[in-house]
């Protein structure tokens, strides 16, 4: 899947793919291996990943731990 990284409206609560990207300043190789890794939540519809914009503010703010706990809880 080919990622384009875009700078987001303002006022998103939902990043797609690129727009996750963009804020993080990593690539979607990069990215895709956070969110297997629990690292950082998103939601996987069809081909798509979604990202909540809180999901991003806690890996930015260092705050994965809350992250990984939360997907544990969906499994």
């Amino acid at each position: 899947m080919m990622v384009t990284p875009k700078k987001p409206e303002e006022g998103k609560m939902i990043y797609e793919s690129g727009e996750a990207c963009f804020v993080l300043g990593l690539s979607w190789n990069t990215l895709r291996k956070l969110v297997r890794a629990g690292e950082i939540r998103a939601k996987r519809v069809g081909r798509r990943y979604l990202f909540p914009k809180d999901a991003i503010d806690m890996f930015i703010n260092g705050e994965e731990y809350e992250a990984r706990d939360f997907m544990k809880g969906l499994k």
